[in-house]
Order: C-alpha cells, then structure tokens, then sequence
C-alpha cells in the first residue's frame, strides 16, 4: 500500500472514531450507567416464546424460576431453578458487584466465577470466567418492558447469534 493511501486510511479512520464525538456530545460525555435495573421480583420463563439449543444444553425445561432479590444500582443478586422431567435441571446462586471484579456464584452445586458488567440503563451482560481452554458462557440480560426480560445466550463462544434466546416474564 503507497503511503497516500495508507495516510488516507488513517484519517479515515481518525474521523470515524471522532465524528461521534463531534455529532452526539451528550452519548460520548454520557454519564456511566446507574441506579437500579427495575428487575426485582420474581420472573418464570416464558417457555412457548422461548428458544433453546437443545444441541448445546439438552432439552429445554418444563419451568423455570428467577428470583432477584437484590438490584440496588450496585449489585444484583439472583435464584434461577429450572425443572425437567427427573427434577432440578438447573440451580444457581449468585452476587455479583455490577462493574466490578469477578466473584463466585453457585451453578449446579459447583462454584463458578462470574462477572456483571452493565450495557445498558436496564441491561448486563453476565459472563463465566473458566480456566483456559474451557468454555466461556455469557447471557446478556435486558428488561425490555417493565414485565419482560430478554435473555441472550452465547453457550460456545463462537461470534454470531445468540445460541438461545429467553423470555422471561414477571410473576404477579
């Protein structure tokens, strides 16, 4: 490549990553994110509008049940019980510091770090955090209305889209 072109692809480049900036100053100089999710209570998985990977995770439930006990603008903290056929099909406990360093969750009676990072006003990103070479989870989790959380899971780490897709709906 001549160094014109290379000079003219820089620029490019330069203005592209500063028009933003220049044409919405508010989202560039935005605030972080803060304050509550909106997402405390008790959530059941909307099985018909759902989408599972059976080839990833096995069949999907025959229910599901989130409880987030605490979204404070800091932190969320959350129970999540599915059920199959044989019983408990998924169990998980965790805490996590919203921004903040991984910690550890209980997912089917084994620990298993997590981070919580938020995307959004009303939306995180929740994403394991194995050892090398194992299988790296996240699920992207938005409240799209005051009564639905959508659930985005990437299972296999491979970029494209979600490999499930979860609608939850709030429990009255």
């Amino acid at each position: 490549m001549n160094m014109r072109a290379l000079s003219a692809l820089v620029g490019a480049a330069l203005l592209a990553t500063a028009l933003p900036a220049f044409l919405f100053p508010t989202v560039a100089n935005a605030q972080p994110f803060n304050g509550p999710m909106g997402v405390s209570g008790r959530w059941a998985i909307d099985l018909p509008r759902s989408k599972f990977n059976a080839a990833l995770t096995g069949p999907p439930p025959l229910s599901g049940e989130l409880d987030v006990t605490i979204d404070d603008g800091k932190a969320l903290a959350w129970t999540l019980v599915e059920v199959d056929e044989a019983g408990v099909a998924a169990l998980q406990f965790a805490h996590g510091v919203l921004d903040g360093p991984p910690t550890l969750a209980v997912v089917n009676l084994n620990l298993v770090k997590i981070s919580v990072q938020r995307v959004g006003q009303s939306a995180v990103t929740v994403t394991t955090h194995g050892n090398e070479g194992e299988r790296h989870q996240s699920m992207k989790v938005t409240r799209t209305d005051p009564d639905t959380l959508l659930v985005e899971q990437d299972i296999d780490g491979k970029p494209g889209p979600p490999d499930q897709t979860l609608i939850l709906t709030r429990m009255k």
